[in-house]
Formats: C-alpha cells, sequence, structure tokens
C-alpha cells in the first residue's frame, strides 16, 4: 500500500486495505467502518457484538465521525507504544482516504503536507505554495526530501507509524509526508546536527532496519516537491546499494552513478554498448573483471591497482596480457576504455540492486 493508493474512488477497498496492514502490525483481527451522510455521534457506539475485548477506535474529520476502526483484543498482551502509533497512523489514513474518495479538500497541516506528493500536479504545487506561505517549508535548498528505505518485512502502518513519529525529533523535525513503494518520505530543513543518526537510533529502537537513507533538495525555483522526492528515493536506493554511500547521501554527491541508476538492467543492450563489459560479465571466474576494473578506477595507473589487488606489477601485466581480445581493444580505444568502466559500474549496480 502507498498513501497514494488511498486517492481511489473505491473508498472501501482504501479502508480495508488499511485493516489488513494494522491487522498485519497488531496481530489482531481489525475491521474498519465507514459512516454513511447519516451518521451521527451515535455511530460511535459499540456494535453488538461488542465486548470487552473489543477496542473501538472512533475516526474524526473537523469534529465529525466518519469511521470506526475495531480492534479484536482478545486474549493478547496489552497494547504497546509502538502499536498505538501504528493504531494512530491507521486512523490518519482512513481520514485521508475518506477525505479523497469524497473529492474534499483541506487545508490543515497534515492534508496539506500529504499533498506535496499528490497524482495531480495543480494539488502538488499549490499545496507547496501555501506550505511555503505557511513557513512550514522553504523554498530551494531550504527544504529537503528524505527518503528512508526500510526493509521489506516491515509492514506499511509500521512504516508510516515510524515516519509520523519522525515529526517530534529535535532539534530538526522530519515531517511525514507519503509512502510510495514502500519508501518513507519526509520533508524538513537541512541539518548537520546527526539527523541520520537519530533516524537510524529510533529505527533501531522500534526493531526497523533501514537499508538507506537519501536527501534531495527542489531546485532554486521549483514549484512542487515531486523532482526532489524522486531524487531522495533514488539516493536512498544507491545508499542501500554502495557501500561508500552507506547509510546516507544526497543525490548531489552521486555523480555519475545518478546516470547508471537510471538505465535498465538488460544483459543483452550490454553487449551493444560494451562487448567488452558482457564478455568480462560472461565469465564464470570475476577474477578478470575486478583486475579491470580496479586498474580503470586508478587511471591505469599500474603502481595503485596493484597495491589495492596485492599483486606484483609482472603478475598485472600477465592478468592484461591474458584478458579477451575485445577487452584489449576496448583498452587501447579511448571511447570505448571509458564505455568499459562505467558498463563495469553499471553491472556492479545491477546485482548490488538485485537487478542482476
Amino acid at each position: 500500500m502507498t498513501i497514494s493508493d488511498t486517492t481511489t474512488p473505491a473508498a472501501s477497498t482504501a479502508l480495508s486495505e488499511i485493516a489488513l496492514q494494522l491487522a498485519a502490525s497488531l496481530h489482531r483481527r481489525v475491521v474498519v467502518h465507514e459512516f454513511g451522510p447519516a451518521a451521527s455521534d451515535g455511530g460511535l457506539s459499540a456494535s453488538p457484538q461488542a465486548s470487552a475485548s473489543l477496542l473501538s477506535v472512533p475516526v474524526h474529520d473537523d469534529g465529525v465521525p466518519v469511521a470506526v476502526i475495531e480492534i479484536d483484543l482478545g486474549d493478547g498482551p496489552q497494547l504497546t507504544a509502538s502499536e498505538f502509533e501504528a493504531i494512530d497512523a491507521a486512523v490518519a489514513l482512513t481520514r485521508i482516504a475518506l477525505r479523497r474518495a469524497s473529492g474534499s479538500s483541506r487545508v490543515d497541516r497534515e492534508s496539506i503536507l500529504v499533498d506535496l506528493l499528490h497524482a495531480d500536479e495543480s494539488v502538488r504545487r499549490g499545496a507547496f505554495a501555501h506550505a511555503v506561505q505557511q513557513r512550514w517549508l522553504r523554498p530551494g535548498p531550504g527544504t529537503v526530501a528524505r527518503a528512508v528505505l526500510i526493509d521489506a518485512t516491515v509492514s506499511d502502518v509500521d512504516r508510516i507509524a515510524f515516519g509520523r513519529h519522525l515529526t517530534h525529533l529535535r532539534p530538526v523535525p522530519a515531517h511525514f509526508i507519503g509512502l510510495e513503494r514502500g519508501v518513507v518520505l519526509l520533508v524538513g530543513q537541512p541539518s548537520d546536527n546527526g539527523l541520520t543518526d537519530l533516524l537510524l537510533d529510533e529505527a533501531a529502537r522500534r526493531g526497523i532496519r533501514i537499508l538507506g537513507i537519501g536527501t534531495a533538495s527542489p531546485a532554486q525555483g521549483a514549484s512542487d516537491l515531486r523532482s526532489a522526492a524522486d531524487e531522495a528515493v533514488i539516493a536512498a536506493s544507491l545508499a542501500a546499494a554502495l557501500p561508500q554511500f552507506h547509510p546516507s547521501v544526497d543525490s548531489s554527491a552521486l555523480g555519475g552513478w545518478r546516470l547508471l541508476a537510471s538505465a535498465s538492467a538488460d544483459p543483452a543492450a550490454l553487449r551493444i554498448i560494451s562487448p567488452a563489459a558482457h564478455a568480462l560479465y560472461s565469465q564464470r571466474d570475476d577474477s578478470q573483471r575486478v583486475t579491470v576494473e580496479t586498474y580503470l578506477d586508478v587511471g591505469a595507473n599500474v603502481v595503485a591497482a596493484c597495491r589495492i589487488l596485492f599483486v606484483h606489477r609482472t603478475t598485472l601485466y600477465y592478468r592484461l596480457e591474458r584478458l579477451p581480445e575485445v577487452v584489449r581493444e576496448a583498452l587501447d580505444d579511448g571511447v570505448a576504455r571509458s564505455t568499459l568502466h562505467l558498463a563495469l559500474k553499471l553491472i556492479r549496480l545491477w546485482e548490488s540492486t538485485g537487478r542482476l
């Protein structure tokens, strides 16, 4: 589930998904009931089947009851603080789902922040302009979008509960704005005060494993946050995949890896782009690939390559002479050599992200 899934006109589908996610988080049976137009305060009373083991959590919007979340506590242990935060996240999701299903709009902070990533560009721009006007955000580099990539074993409701909890971080809060493809998206101000360590500590305290964190700021003059959020997600994926970027990296530090991240994993295309890289990739023994990649990493500096590979200069020359002909030809040609180098990095990225 993503927070944008709640934009579907079929509110019942969104509410059912919210119930399933909360049930998975609490390990208890959960049902979400929407109130009809004729609902009154009496709609919050317990259902006929209610018992002492049934917890009914009302969902209000502008003081009006719109739904109730029923949780069967059974004979299980008392709810923990993190489980109550998961319930709070489900309440917020339910409220947003019903608003969007009815086509209504709000200007409260919660709705504006969520609308920063709305599918409709005009809604995104309006939300960003309103947030800047209210000084919740700043234009350009004064705002930072953060993407937190979390282990797949964590339920979406728990991800959202974690994201909402981060609003209370000090000295720099990180406001939750969405969950897309399992990535928690936050927005806030730039921070040099160890925010990454705070995020990792909070996650560890909850038993959540963060795979990578990416950050990006909107370009000067940008009218919404969409591009910055997308760049942050890419940065998070690279922070998770590549040791030199772990645990957190800003999109501005990605360099050529940003270009490589946009390429689709296609070994057949690799054969066309760089026959030399394809030849090295196709070998069962990757020793030649490691040798060539290291040699190119240090700008064909034999001394530096030998130091990294822990081999004698004679050994390195021997390995280079025994390379496939297509690889030796690439090393002797400037453009082909550069293409080979990039293609080897591309292979490494594909392997790190499970795409090969």
